[in-house]
C-alpha cells in the first residue's frame, strides 16, 4: 500500500492516497466510511482491496481524514498497462461533514492520479441533476447518467475507436473495465449490446450504467461458468468489442447458454470472428445448446448467426422499447 499524506492545518484535514491492495487497517477505515452510505457498490470491496484485480487494474482511493476520522473519499480506476481511460467511482462524504468542499478535494486528487498515469479521459456515473459537484471539476453530461471529463483530448474517442487498428479476441480481465466502459458509453448502432444484462446502446436510450458495466458482465458470466471475451487492440488493449455466454440457472440447465456479442461500428466486420470465439468457448465448457436474443433489424448480428448455423426458434413481440416504438426480439438457436 502506498500512502501519501497532505496536511491542511487550517482545516485539520489529512488527504491520503491509498493504492490497492490495502492494509487491513486502511480497509477497515474505508469500508466503514463507504457503509455510512451504501451496503455495496459496483464490485466486491474486499476482493478489490485485497488486490484480486490489481495485476491488470490500478485502483486508488483518496481518503480525507479530519481529526484522524475518515470523512470523504473518491476512487479512480485505470488499466495498469497503457492507461488511456479512467473511471471515477465511490465518491462519498460522510453526512456530518458535507458542504465543506471535501468532495472536491478528493475528486481533484483522484483526477490528478489519472492524468499523471497518462489517461486522456475520465468517466463517471451519477444521478442526473442540473448541477452537481462534478461540474465544478471539468465534467460534463455525456448521456443519461454518464459524465465525461477530458484531459486535453476533446475528440479522444475518435482516435480510440479509429478503423484499421489490429484487433485480437482474448478472455477479458479486470484491466478491461475502463475500456469496456468507454465502449458501452458510445452511441453505438447496435440496439442491444448484451441482452442478458440489459445493456442497450445510448443512441436509443439514456444510459443508466457506467462503472458497473464491466462488473455485472464479469460476475454473472463467471458465477455461472460462462465466459466473457473482448476484441482488443493488442498493444494498448483498447476495447473494440465484447462477447459473452451465460449459462442458464439451475443444476439441470447448465448445458444451455445465452450468448451475445457486439463491436464498435468500425469493427463490425469482426463480429463473425467474435461469435466463433464465443461458440468455441461454449464447446470447451460442455455447453450443448445456445441461443441469442437479437433486436429485430440488427442485420449484422443476424447474418453472423445464420452463417454460423443458427435457426430462428422463436420471437418475442414488442419485447424492447429502445425508442418511442416497441421492437420485436428474434431468438436464434443452435445445437453445438
Amino acid at each position: 500500500m502506498l500512502t501519501l499524506s497532505v496536511r491542511d492545518d487550517e482545516a485539520e484535514l489529512t488527504l491520503e492516497l491509498l493504492a490497492y491492495p490495502l492494509s487491513p487497517a486502511a480497509q477497515t477505515d474505508l469500508i466503514r466510511l463507504l457503509r455510512s452510505e451504501w451496503t455495496r457498490t459496483d464490485y466486491d470491496w474486499l476482493e478489490a482491496m485485497h488486490g484480486d484485480y490489481g495485476e491488470a487494474l490500478a485502483i486508488t482511493s483518496v481518503l480525507a481524514r479530519r481529526h484522524g476520522e475518515p470523512v470523504s473519499t473518491a476512487t479512480v480506476h485505470f488499466a495498469r498497462h497503457h492507461p488511456e481511460v479512467a473511471v471515477l467511482g465511490g465518491v462519498l462524504t460522510h453526512c456530518d461533514h458535507r458542504d465543506r468542499g471535501l468532495a472536491g478535494r478528493v475528486i481533484e486528487v483522484a483526477l490528478a492520479q489519472a492524468k499523471t498515469a497518462g489517461c486522456k479521459v475520465c468517466l463517471l456515473g451519477t444521478a442526473r441533476k442540473p448541477h452537481n459537484v462534478y461540474m465544478h471539476h471539468g465534467f460534463a453530461w455525456q448521456n443519461g447518467s454518464v459524465m465525461r471529463r477530458s484531459f486535453g483530448a476533446a475528440d479522444f474517442e475518435q482516435e480510440y475507436f479509429a478503423a484499421g487498428q489490429p484487433a485480437q479476441i482474448r478472455p477479458a480481465n479486470w484491466g478491461d473495465l475502463p475500456g469496456l466502459t468507454l465502449l458501452v458509453t458510445q452511441p453505438l448502432a447496435t440496439v442491444c449490446l448484451d441482452y442478458p444484462r440489459g445493456l442497450l446502446s445510448g443512441r436509443y436510450l439514456p444510459l443508466e450504467r457506467c462503472l458497473s458495466n464491466f462488473p455485472v458482465l464479469w460476475y454473472e458470466t463467471a458465477a455461472r461458468g460462462g465466459l466473457l471475451s473482448v476484441l482488443a487492440e493488442p498493444r494498448t488493449a483498447r476495447i473494440l468489442g465484447f462477447g459473452s455466454a451465460t449459462r442458464a440457472p439451475g443444476s439441470g440447465r447448465g448445458h444451455t447458454a445465452t450468448i451475445d456479442f457486439a463491436t464498435h461500428e468500425n469493427y463490425e466486420a469482426q463480429l463473425p470472428e467474435l461469435l466463433d470465439q464465443v461458440l468455441a468457448g461454449c464447446r470447451e465448457r460442455g455447453i450443448k445448446q445456445v441461443q441469442a436474443f437479437i433486436a429485430a433489424g440488427n442485420d449484422a448480428k443476424l447474418r453472423g448467426l445464420r452463417a454460423a448455423g443458427f435457426a430462428e426458434i422463436g420471437k418475442l413481440a414488442a419485447a424492447l422499447k429502445p425508442s418511442r416504438q416497441m421492437q420485436d426480439v428474434v431468438l436464434p438457436g443452435k445445437s453445438l
